[in-house]
């Protein structure tokens, strides 16, 4: 269980080493293949966190090299995009194409 909703944040440092001390004290999750991309002023890579544990993470040693930006509430986000969900069987009508989005029965 999680302590509370995930938050997507975007990871700003002016180099490398001090991206990875951060990521490496906080432990956030990077994803499958978490890349930091250049910047003209550092490297910047995207996380996921849950609030509370974001909260902590400000407060880390680390937290002074990074600069940490909220880009949205992911729970938030997912809880929307289940309401495009359909609620009936796409595959019901036979000879016509399905549409929009399905359930995996």
């Amino acid at each position: 269980m999680t302590e509370g909703p995930i938050i997507h944040i975007q990871i700003h440092a002016a180099t490398l080493e001090d991206l990875k001390e951060f990521t490496d004290e906080t432990q956030p999750d990077l994803g499958c293949r978490a890349t930091a991309r250049k910047r003209d002023d550092g490297y910047v890579v995207d996380a996921y966190l849950p609030e509370l544990v974001l909260e902590t993470a400000r407060g880390a040693r680390s937290a002074g090299k990074v600069s940490i930006r909220t880009i949205e509430n992911a729970t938030e986000v997912g809880r929307q995009r289940q309401q495009e969900v359909g609620e009936g069987n796409r595959f019901a009508a036979r000879g016509e194409i399905p549409r929009g989005l399905g359930r995996k029965e």
